[in-house]
């Protein structure tokens, strides 16, 4: 099956607003002044952070072991760059305020990452992942800060970094399991009373769903020796897993086009699923709607800032990105000759809301509105081309 690249495919990155993956993962190292890290007592981390509210530390206690380079100590750290503001999320008062259940991810001061001075070299940060409840995933990150190490208070073997290193990858899994049943991307989202559901939404909402997490995770493993494989099981990417242990065994090297190459959305759906896909986007009405595609992302999406902000805008972004995808989900059911009937009523419903585009489209200011008029115009044509072919 050639490999081609699916920009077009990608709707999260159209669909701008979904509340599951704006919440899942929590930056906050900007809002942290101070923090400790005791992992004195074999077993339990202590997690200790000061915010730029000036209240009492929030307190994390989980199960588990730093890595090893830290594993058996204290560290006592500041962040002289922090944010001026004095005010904190609520998730950081929820926190405060009740219970929850955290489990451990990676924390070690050994993580490389290369710098920001195109040498290509590499150094040290302090890395803090836990997981609140499962669902958030909270990630600090701190290079160059001021810091304090004590003796270890115990050693940690590499037999039992290992095993500590599978029980964070496992909790990072889990928490990506959890998201990925909770995504509503635009081929659900838009699903509303006058669009009848067809399996293909479902399906191209799962991909959706584990590609919207994707920049997350390769940031994370992409620097790693090997961290393709750490991704993709994380990722439940078992069939790349099984296809390269099967080259492992064969005594095949590594392929560097695969461990280079930016995963798609195809990369999350079964075979036969991956090829009807390619082949519904190789439809000429779905490559004009590639074109658009583009033409909204050049525009509306990464257009000046007071385009992008825009109420107007927001709204046909959301609107044009449910479009995009229930064209595609409609286009796949061309695969089943008894779908014709439903694949027209889509279609009906599709070329409704491609006027509505039409009419918030003259809402934008003239440099983006004149220019998704006319392929709006066309592609809304062609639509009801298709659907004339299809209607008795």
């Amino acid at each position: 099956m050639p490999r081609r690249p699916l920009q077009p495919l990608q709707l999260n990155s159209l669909h701008r607003h979904s509340d599951i993956f704006t919440d899942m993962l929590a930056l906050l190292t900007p809002l942290i002044t101070r923090g400790v890290i005791d992992n004195t007592e074999h077993g339990l981390i202590s997690l200790r952070l000061w915010f730029v509210d000036g209240q009492e530390p929030l307190h994390v206690r989980m199960t588990g072991n730093c890595l090893r380079d830290i594993a058996g100590c204290r560290v006592e750290f500041s962040n002289p760059t922090h944010t001026t503001a004095t005010e904190v999320p609520e998730l950081v008062q929820t926190l405060r305020r009740m219970p929850h259940h955290f489990n451990a991810g990676d924390i070690t001061f050994a993580r490389r990452v290369p710098d920001n001075d195109n040498r290509g070299a590499l150094s040290n940060i302090l890395y803090i992942e836990f997981f609140i409840d499962t669902e958030k995933r909270v990630l600090l990150e701190f290079s160059g800060i001021p810091f304090d190490i004590s003796l270890p208070q115990w050693e940690q073997s590499w037999e039992e970094d290992n095993v500590q290193q599978l029980l964070n990858m496992e909790a990072l899994r889990a928490h990506i399991r959890a998201n990925v049943e909770l995504y509503k991307g635009p081929s659900v989202s838009m699903l509303q009373d006058d669009m009848p559901p067809c399996r293909w939404d479902y399906v191209l909402n799962r991909a959706e769903a584990y590609m919207a997490i994707y920049p997350s995770i390769h940031d994370k493993y992409g620097p790693e020796p090997g961290g393709y494989l750490s991704a993709a099981f994380v990722m439940d990417r078992t069939d790349f897993l099984h296809r390269m242990a099967a080259e492992d065994e064969a005594h095949m090297p590594p392929d560097a086009e695969v461990m280079n190459r930016d995963w798609e959305v195809t990369d999350f759906l079964p075979k036969e699923e991956a090829e009807a896909v390619y082949r519904a986007m190789h439809h000429a009405l779905f490559r004009e709607a590639s074109q658009m595609t583009a033409l909204v992302q050049s525009l509306v999406i990464n257009g000046a800032e007071k385009v992008r902000i825009s109420k107007e805008a927001i709204a046909y972004v959301n609107t044009y990105s449910g479009v995009v995808a229930h064209l595609l989900a409609t286009l796949l059911l061309a695969e089943d000759a008894n779908a014709a009937g439903l694949m027209a009523q889509r279609l009906q419903v599709i070329i409704r809301r491609m006027r509505i585009l039409d009419t918030m489209a003259r809402a934008l200011p003239p440099v983006c509105s004149a220019p998704l008029c006319r392929a709006g115009a066309a592609l809304l044509n062609n639509t009801e081309h298709l659907l004339s072919t299809l209607q008795p």
